[in-house]
């Protein structure tokens, strides 16, 4: 496979990945609209956690599979239309009146996504050249993007014409798509250190990964705070614009096709910076954007209309594809080929167990202090993740290792 063939293929899998979360994405929105409780509206958001929740069965993601050509494109192939059935299944569920089983089925939808999620991401390891990790990581994000733009915003349009089963049918339909590039893929994995022992998925691999320099600094204290910051503001956004008036269709146009657009944006933009300028240093303008963008959004929840709203949503996108391409190149030069998988999730798990924990406290902390007390709250977070990327600039090894990134993970093995 040529590089360029490759990106494509990693483009049209994360598309597809992100189009089948669309419904979790636009519930929020759809559930306010139809009068329901900020609190269910925040606990929509604890759906994810099913997707943090592969980290228990990703190392199995990586020790079984189909070998040599395809091991994970075999979880690819069987998860895919795995998605697509459920979402069908899905579209049957009264939204208004079911919420316990629509809760029930969302949380089954994100196992399996988070089970494709980790073949997807170990397949990009092993794909991708360390010298385009960078880009990769940059279609990965704007990928993600394009298919939550197109798969959030087209089903709050369909469900404001159509209803909700019809708009969820379609969407199963367009999920079976990325399933055309599966025969073309080959996967390569490099070969293991002729001073040691191939690492296998299991306990001693994480806790080799786990030792390895920067690791602790890095998923453990950096990229929770970047994520909180990111994504209790993104909460706000949907019951905030509902209340003020917007309608649905108006609110998916802003949110997700801006925002989708700006972040596709910002993820192109730090493909090509962070290979020139550095982690660390891309880290620290990408939480510089967030925190202007938080400013902008306060405006908003106090009360400013029309043009600052697409001004909030739109800089909020662009921070959030930086940020995002960043952490994921850092966490793809961690990972190691045998257990990419799993080491991929264990990076991101923690993380973004805690940026779930923020978007689904965000509608409820709006509606006991006010959207602007909630707004200052996400300030705060990327505040301090602003002063722990200025404290590690400098010290490259902590904040990016790409540059020692195999010595010390043969170290740690």
């Amino acid at each position: 496979m040529t590089r360029r063939t490759r990106l494509l293929t990693l483009m049209a899998l994360y598309a597809g990945q992100y189009l089948a979360m669309s419904p979790l994405t636009a519930l929020p929105a759809i559930l306010r609209a139809e009068g329901a409780p900020l609190r269910e509206v925040g606990a929509v958001s604890l759906v994810n956690f099913m997707v943090i929740a592969k980290v228990l069965w990703a190392p199995l993601v990586d020790r079984y599979g189909r070998r040599p050509r395809g091991h994970y494109r075999t979880w690819l192939a069987v998860t895919q239309p795995s998605i697509a059935a459920l979402l069908l299944a899905l579209a049957a569920v009264d939204v208004t009146r079911d919420f316990a089983l629509l809760m029930t089925m969302a949380c089954l939808l994100g196992a399996l996504i988070g089970t494709q999620d980790i073949a997807t991401d170990g397949l990009a390891v092993r794909l991708i050249d360390p010298d385009d990790r960078g880009r990769a990581n940059a279609v990965q994000v704007g990928a993600g993007f394009a298919g939550a733009a197109v798969g959030g915003a087209g089903l709050l349009a369909v469900v404001e014409d159509a209803g909700w089963s019809w708009s969820v049918i379609a969407l199963a339909c367009v999920c079976l798509l990325p399933m055309a590039v599966l025969p073309r893929i080959t996967e390569t994995m490099e070969p293991p250190s002729p001073r040691a022992p191939a690492t296998r998925p299991g306990r001693r691999a994480v806790r080799s990964l786990v030792r390895q320099p920067g690791v602790a600094v890095w998923a453990g204290v950096l990229v929770p705070l970047v994520w909180m910051g990111i994504m209790l503001p993104q909460s706000l956004i949907p019951p905030l614009l509902v209340d003020r008036g917007w309608p649905l269709g108006r609110i998916g146009l802003l949110t997700v096709l801006l925002g989708g657009a700006a972040g596709i944006a910002g993820a192109s933009v730090t493909g090509r910076l962070t290979a020139r300028l550095g982690r660390g240093r891309v880290l620290l303008a990408g939480c510089g954007v967030q925190l202007a963008a938080t400013a902008v959004l306060l405006t908003v929840a106090i009360g400013a209309r029309g043009v600052v709203a697409a001004v909030a949503v739109a800089a909020l996108g662009l921070a959030r594809g930086a940020l995002n391409t960043v952490i994921f190149t850092v966490f793809m030069d961690f990972c190691r080929p045998a257990t990419a998988g799993t080491d991929f999730t264990l990076l991101s798990a923690w993380g973004f167990a805690v940026a779930v924990a923020a978007q689904s406290a965000g509608p409820p902390l709006a509606g006991a202090v006010g959207y602007g007390a909630a707004v200052m709250v996400a300030g705060v977070m990327t505040v301090a993740a602003l002063v722990w990327a200025r404290a590690l600039h400098g010290r490259e090894a902590s904040v990016s290792p790409s540059g020692s990134a195999e010595h010390a993970v043969q170290d740690a093995r």
